[in-house]
């Protein structure tokens, strides 16, 4: 999970929490495994690694995904591993079950656990989902932090402007990337909406996918809610920055979104039925259309958050007494 030239979106939250690490002193060196090419890139990492640590052994490394710590495990570094969702929660294959190369690699992130020296988990529901109760206990829950300098809230009539919306139309936010489209239940999304016309409300599904990072609160200022109807997530970043952004939610409770719908209020949380997700819908459109997300924006800042992960850096360095990970 890395943006990489053919997909810059994919894996972005994971290089603006390293250059939050890195800006608070850290020194990163990042290596990609772009498993999106082949499996077998996981199995080259081993070596990569290898390579990369021969001129200056790491004090940290730090993977991202439970796959990627397996192969990471290999190695005597001081291993940190990011859950991030699929990877504890398996690839829904539409059928009520899990891909069976996502079965795969759910059991060797698993397995990963049992050799990492500290263990994040993006939401409560993540690290409920790790096998082991001695892994529960020790694991970090940190969600994804947010630039709040990006996501803040902005001008909704301005927002539409440069977007070329039109100023009256309703817009449901919905974004999501091909490769999750079984995950994020678009049909269910669908069904909703159609639910609401019926109803007599005009409203649109506004589907985007592969903007960048940077565009996004243009959307977010511009929509009227954000929609998630996610099978499961780990913790949705989509709904956070809505919600740095001053915009109401709907979603299905998944991951982390409760705790941050209810600290902010003003959302709903809905049954994954499109009955329910229209009620959900009608009530927020009918009603105001903003939230305060300050306390989002306070609690998920970059700055907060690097400084959390940064914490575990040193816990993990000072229980091995292998140096300091701001040398």
């Amino acid at each position: 999970m890395y943006p990489s030239p053919t997909d810059p979106v994919y894996g972005s939250f994971v290089a603006r929490q390293m250059a939050s690490v890195a800006a608070a002193g850290v020194e990163v060196e990042i290596l990609f495994v772009d498993g999106r090419r082949s499996y077998w890139a996981y199995v080259r990492s081993v070596l990569d690694v290898a390579i990369a640590g021969r001129s200056r052994p790491f004090d940290v490394v730090h993977a991202h995904y439970g796959l990627t710590g397996f192969f990471a495990g290999f190695h005597r570094h001081p291993l940190v591993i990011s859950y991030c969702g699929d990877d504890l929660l398996g690839t829904p294959d539409g059928a009520g079950g899990v891909r069976f190369a996502s079965r795969v690699a759910r059991r060797l992130s698993r397995l990963a656990a049992l050799r990492a020296d500290a263990i994040i988990c993006k939401s409560e529901s993540l690290r409920a989902a790790l096998p082991r109760e001695f892994d529960r206990r020790r694991a970090h829950v940190i969600a994804n932090g947010i630039d709040v300098g990006l996501f803040r809230p902005g001008n909704r009539a301005a927002a539409r402007r440069r977007l070329g919306v039109s100023d009256h139309e309703v817009l449901v936010l919905f974004p999501h990337s091909g490769r999750a489209r079984g995950q994020k239940r678009f049909e269910l999304a669908e069904a909703a909406m159609a639910e609401l016309v019926r109803r007599g409300i005009a409203a649109r599904l506004w589907v985007i996918n592969g903007v960048q990072p940077d565009a996004m609160p243009q959307y977010y200022h511009a929509c009227d809610c954000l929609l998630l109807t996610s099978v499961h997530e780990g913790s949705p970043n989509v709904v956070k920055e809505a919600l740095a952004c001053d915009r109401p939610v709907v979603s299905t409770d998944v991951g982390d979104v409760r705790l941050w719908l209810e600290l902010v209020g003003g959302c709903r949380l809905v049954a994954p039925v499109p009955a329910r997700v229209a009620d959900g819908l009608q009530e927020i459109l009918g009603g105001l259309r903003a939230v305060d997300g300050s306390s989002v924006r306070r609690l998920l800042s970059q700055d907060r958050v690097a400084g959390a992960i940064l914490q575990v850096y040193e816990d993990v360095i000072a229980r091995r007494g292998v140096g300091n990970p701001r040398d």
